[in-house]
């Protein structure tokens, strides 16, 4: 039995993300709770958890999560208003974005993540079901929900993935630009009436005028640019100690940089873009349109995280608190990551002959031409 490709990139972000989450949270752990080990250690249990929930959704039947999708849609649209009310919702820096579960602090917008990709592929894959209408129809108020905490960052990346899966179903470019529009412009509408999330891009546009809130990218950066080429060795980094915010989750991949260089910033960005190709493999391989959808929303969430998270280390755009998938340290996220993860394998297994006759094939004909110009 072939062990699935999603599972090995996917495992190795992971084990990577535990090395880094270890060396990153030391002394901040110390430091905060007196145990050092306590985000690595939170860390494995939520990894165990990912993969306990990925072996379930990889052998559920796919009809089951159909049946079920608009039930996960509003159970988890419920849990987003919920987290708005005070004693449930835990007020954390000003946002309300987390329930607290006992054992851990719970993030709705994680798992509405995960089921508005189901749910959303299989609305339209419905032809009658494929209009702007029901896309603003149950995409506005989880987006308000989650607007409300505030999060914007999460609020225009679930707009994404949502709006590329209506796309991918080949809504029509009307709507599709009509979409687009409407969720830039109420992004623009919603940083012009917040003076802190004005400050922010101001200060992207403009790094000298405001130094306090240019800090911690300017911090960034300098980790970074302080790794060279090959980092100054695992656990060398000096930026963790007093410099970076949020070192285990925000600015992870910044401690990767300085202490592994380019050459280990190269070599997760590879690892990444292996999962996104293996997963839009699939999706070109697969002959039911919602399995294709579910796919391609599941690459589009992955892809988008990544993307929002890398650029927002190299100053490209404001920190946004988007964690970078599989290596960021944060439970809702790796679990939500996990269960979708393990759909995609579900139906990567359903189609593994194809999948792997074709990759034997493709092997068997690069073997023929190599002997070919040998013999010439």
């Amino acid at each position: 039995m072939k062990i699935s490709p999603l599972l090995i990139y996917s495992s190795l972000l992971s084990f990577i993300g535990l090395l880094f989450i270890s060396s990153s949270s030391l002394f901040e752990a110390e430091k905060t709770i007196g145990d050092p080990y306590f985000f690595l250690k939170k860390q494995l249990i939520w990894l165990l958890l990912g993969f306990i929930c990925l072996l379930i959704t990889s052998k559920i039947k796919l009809n089951i999560v159909i049946n079920n999708s608009f039930r996960l849609y509003f159970f988890s649209t419920i849990l987003l208003l919920f987290v708005l009310i005070p004693g449930i919702g835990l007020k954390i820096l000003g946002a309300r974005r987390q329930i607290d579960l006992g054992f851990f602090n719970f993030q709705p917008s994680e798992l509405f993540k995960f089921t508005s990709v189901i749910f959303f592929s299989y609305l339209f894959s419905l032809t009658e079901k494929r209009n702007l209408k029901n896309l603003a129809l149950y995409l506005g108020l989880p987006l308000v929900l989650i607007i409300l905490e505030p999060n914007l960052s999460t609020t225009v990346m679930i707009a994404a993935i949502v709006i590329s899966i209506y796309y991918l179903s080949g809504a029509e470019i009307i709507s599709l630009f009509s979409a687009g529009f409407i969720v830039t412009l109420f992004s623009f509408i919603l940083i012009l009436v917040s003076p802190y999330r004005l400050a922010r891009v101001k200060t992207l546009f403009n790094q000298q005028s405001d130094k306090n809130q240019n800090y911690h990218s300017e911090q960034m950066l300098l980790s970074l640019a302080s790794g060279g080429w090959s980092g100054k060795g695992f656990a060398n980094s000096n930026y963790k100690y007093k410099f970076l915010p949020k070192i285990s989750t925000d600015s992870i991949l910044a401690i990767v940089g300085e202490e592994t260089g380019f050459v280990g910033l190269t070599l997760i960005t590879y690892l990444f873009l292996l999962l996104i190709s293996r997963l839009i493999r699939i999706a070109q391989v697969a002959t039911d349109l919602y399995e294709r959808l579910l796919l391609g929303g599941i690459a589009c969430w992955i892809a988008y995280q990544g993307l929002i998270n890398f650029a927002a280390i190299v100053a490209l755009i404001p920190l946004t608190g988007i964690p970078f998938p599989f290596i960021a340290y944060g439970g809702s996220s790796l679990i939500s990551l996990f269960c979708a993860l393990g759909l995609a394998i579900n139906i990567e297994n359903k189609y593994s002959k194809l999948l792997y006759s074709n990759h034997d094939r493709n092997q068997e004909n690069r073997h023929h031409r190599h002997s070919h110009h040998s013999r010439r």
